[in-house]
């Protein structure tokens, strides 16, 4: 194997690959829901994207032949449908698919740590680095963390790394078959997730352009690679024509999810953001925070620091062998993903866990090729060190989960509190889009859009959630000005009180400009947040109600005297 030194053990037979698989897929899994049964919140304190997948997976559970396709999720809720009916009848959470994605987003975990192995294991021909570098991937921070609660990015990014895994190894001697096969998983992989295509789809044709040193074969594998992908998606195409919302190949191709959105577009700001993305993929803060430790930049520095250090050991090893086209396939396939991620990043949300998850997937491949820099240096010591840094970051970021623990049942608890303080029949809620109570009171109370078009004199039980988004208009109309932004809301909270509703304000009366612009800095300008702010604080007085522990405080919003 190119990588292995000599005297490294060479490969036992094929058959003892099946423990250390076993192992790691049906070990994994339990390991992992173990974490999920201990933290109880499948949202996992991101944001609760997790929860509204849910809500639209549930049609795909409970009425398959009439629940709507989504051209950018195209497979995930067909999938992840069928597979919620078994574990209903099993008895694992029956009934509720929030909590559902989180086993099945375990699973999928699992079984990429058995394509880690496989793909190590090739390389290098030692089980022991094999079992170490997936023990490393589970440990990276973001991998665990998507592993374990309710978004969609799993199941997607492993059958991506799957592709990408064979096209680490087969591209650098590619056959008809090895290109059909990779394009095949690849395209699979991205109508799971639709923009996992953009940040792999340049860094494989890339390999296959490198990888061949015949100009004719150059073309032929590149447009092999494209005709597979094509004719997958016609497939896929066909088996689901005729079903609601259903798309065509080539709206599959291109669904322009968030392109011209709040979320897109280039800045300044979003280099900051691309950093912590980077860092946060290793290592988490959460405990450093909660215990008052020296902060996050000392952790970013940390991070940074060890990241630097594994990519430059790795292109060093990679550059030793350079005369393998296995090096070169290696190095595009995972580092074209790497460059050509960070930049579709940049235009996206680049601190997001499941914007970085696959474009950082270099990480583990760099760490086993550390791994096999430290054994040809110091031996068994040196294959011991490696083990205990990942030990002890697997350790480091579980204790990161700490101040996440029961967010489900606290929330819970919280709802159950507004209820006895508020009468929802009676009240309208103005509360920032993404704040956590916006996501518990849709999942007890029922989803609705904030704005208050259905909204008749009170009471009214039906949407028993009613609600007015302080970033509705921000993240609908990004184009709109300050004060646009600004006229709309009030008209909007004028438009409760008029009705005869209470208004009710959560967390934001009490909350500073600076904090809101923080909390809103991916999707606007500190400009309409500061105009939003100071038209909520000159047109209308508050009182305060109650202090929620979990929700925060609570004020009732009326006019201000003299409008």
């Amino acid at each position: 194997m190119i990588f292995a030194p000599s005297h490294l053990p060479s490969p036992p037979k094929p058959g003892s690959y099946v423990a250390d698989l076993a192992l790691l897929v049906v070990g994994g899994s339990a390991f992992l829901i173990g974490l999920i049964l201990w933290l109880d919140n499948a949202q996992g304190g991101l944001t609760g994207n997790g929860l509204f997948k849910s809500l639209e997976l549930k049609e795909w559970v409970v009425d398959p032949a009439n629940a709507p396709l989504y051209p950018s999720n195209y497979l995930f809720y067909p999938v992840y449908g069928a597979l919620c009916q078994v574990l209903d009848l099993l008895g694992i959470f029956a009934g509720d698919p929030r909590r559902q994605i989180t086993i099945l987003n375990a699973l999928s975990a699992s079984l990429c740590l058995g394509c880690v192995y496989l793909l190590v294991r090739t390389l290098t021909g030692d089980r022991l680095l094999a079992l170490l570098a997936a023990l490393f991937h589970i440990s990276c921070n973001y991998v665990l963390f998507l592993a374990i609660i309710n978004e969609d990015i799993m199941s997607s990014y492993t059958v991506m790394f799957v592709s990408m895994a064979l096209a680490g190894v087969w591209f650098a001697q590619p056959t008809a078959m090895r290109v059909a096969v990779v394009s095949a998983v690849f395209t699979i992989g991205w109508l799971f997730e639709w923009r996992l295509m953009f940040p792999t789809l340049p860094a494989m044709v890339a390999a296959l352009w490198l990888c061949e040193r015949r100009l004719v074969l150059r073309f032929a594998w590149i447009g092999l690679f494209l005709a597979v992908m094509f004719a997958v998606t016609c497939l896929v195409a066909w088996f689901w024509w005729g079903h609601d919302e259903a798309a065509g190949p080539l709206d599959l191709i291109w669904t322009g999810k968030a392109v011209n959105s709040a979320w897109g577009g280039f800045s300044w700001a979003k280099f900051g953001y691309l950093w912590e993305g980077v860092v946060g993929y290793l290592l988490g803060i959460g405990m450093i925070e909660v215990l008052g430790g020296p902060g996050w930049d000392t952790w970013r520095y940390t991070s940074s620091l060890w990241l630097l250090a594994v990519g430059i050991v790795s292109l060093v090893m990679l550059w030793r062998v350079r005369a393998d086209s296995r090096a070169w396939s290696l190095l595009t396939v995972f580092g074209g993903t790497l460059l050509a991620g960070q930049v579709f990043n940049l235009y996206s949300q680049p601190q997001d866990p499941q914007m970085q998850i696959n474009v950082m997937a270099w990480l583990t491949l760099g760490w086993a090729l550390a791994s096999v820099a430290a054994v040809r240096r110091w031996g068994s010591r040196g294959r011991m060190a490696m083990a205990a840094l990942t030990v002890l970051l697997l350790a480091y970021n579980i204790s990161g989960l700490v101040p996440f623990r029961g967010a489900d049942t606290a929330w819970q608890k919280a709802i159950e509190r507004f209820e006895r303080e508020t009468d929802p029949a009676r009240t309208v809620f103005v509360l920032h889009d993404f704040d956590w109570l916006m996501t518990y009171a849709s999942m007890h109370w029922g989803q609705t859009y904030p704005g208050l078009e259905t909204l008749s004199s009170p009471p009214q039980e039906t949407p028993r959630f009613k609600w007015i988004g302080f970033a509705n208009d921000l993240l609908r109309h990004p184009g709109w000005s300050a004060s646009d932004q600004a006229d709309a809301m009030r008209r909007e909270i004028d438009q409760a009180l008029d009705l005869g509703y209470d208004v009710v304000a959560v967390r934001l009366w009490a909350t500073s400009a600076d904090d809101l612009k923080k909390l809103s800095s991916t999707i606007a300008d500190g400009a309409s947040v500061e105009a939003l702010h100071r038209m909520l604080h000159t047109d209308f007085v508050a009182d305060f109600l109650f202090d929620d522990p979990v929700a925060g405080a609570v004020h009732r919003l009326r006019r201000a005297p003299g409008r």
